[in-house]
């Protein structure tokens, strides 16, 4: 009986982990899986963000769940740029909406057609930030690669009539050990390659979950951001009030 009690849960450990990997999974449960990643509830986190000559100190607060996301981010440095910041929503099935405001008081509406705007002069797009492309209706397996050293499986998303996105495609290189992207390319909707993400560093974060902690963002004919998250928190609350344009101004977040 010592024995069996050892098997049990050592039985239930292996049975439970195995399906977890991408290689064994279909592309419609490898997508919810990564899409679980992602809408984590509340979470809060400090960023390096390098863009050409700037190095932005970032404090992002995000509200994620599959019905809707709301995400901040918050300049702390450079001083002469802090306390500029912006708020992207989606509501699944509409387009996401935004605000941007620069201190003292200057603030304005974004709109979906404002969506494909760099963020804070980046690579990154307001839309790549606040889309979740592991939510479209279109999810498939579309082959291997081999990522550095790890062979990963290519998932390939499209967006369907409720998906609204300017991409018309995305390509996503999973590590099938840790569920993570290595390399996600988005292209236009003619074919063309947009955007490449590239992952430089995996780290765990605070509730044990395998995530991208170092990203290198290239824009087609673009230079290169580089983007290091650091001090991730999911033990927040947030209130409504949090991701609304009159908070802007107030810098501090729940720790």
């Amino acid at each position: 009986m010592k024995h069996l009690r050892f098997f049990l849960p050592l039985a239930a450990f292996l049975f439970a982990s195995a399906p977890s990997r991408a290689a064994e999974l279909s592309a419609s449960a490898l997508a919810t899986n990564l899409s679980e990643g992602i809408e984590d509830g509340s979470s809060s986190a400090r960023l390096r963000m390098v863009v050409g000559d700037t190095t932005f100190q970032i404090r992002l607060k995000a509200r994620r769940t599959a019905a809707k996301s709301d995400i901040v981010y918050q300049v702390l440095f450079p001083k002469e740029r802090k306390g500029e910041c912006f708020l992207l929503s989606r509501e699944r099935g509409k387009a996401p909406t935004g605000h941007v405001f620069a201190p003292p008081s200057t603030s304005k509406a974004l709109g979906s057609g404002d969506m494909t705007n760099p963020a804070l002069g980046s690579a990154l797009a307001y839309q790549d930030i606040i889309e979740n492309f592991f939510r479209w209706s279109s999810q498939n397996l579309v082959g291997k690669e081999k990522i550095g050293r790890v062979d990963c499986v290519i998932l390939e998303s499209k967006p369907g009539s409720g998906d609204a996105s300017p991409y018309g495609s995305v390509k996503s290189w999973i590590d099938p050990d840790k569920l993570v992207p290595l390399r996600v390319e988005k292209y236009d909707a003619s074919g063309k390659l947009a955007v490449r993400i590239d992952t430089e560093d995996v780290a765990k974060n605070d509730v044990g979950r395998n995530t991208p902690s170092k990203l290198a963002i290239q824009r087609a004919g673009g230079g290169v951001t580089k983007i290091d998250g650091s001090n991730i928190s999911h033990d927040i609350t947030f209130t409504d009030r949090d991701f609304t344009a009159p908070t802007f101004a107030d810098l501090k977040i729940p720790r």
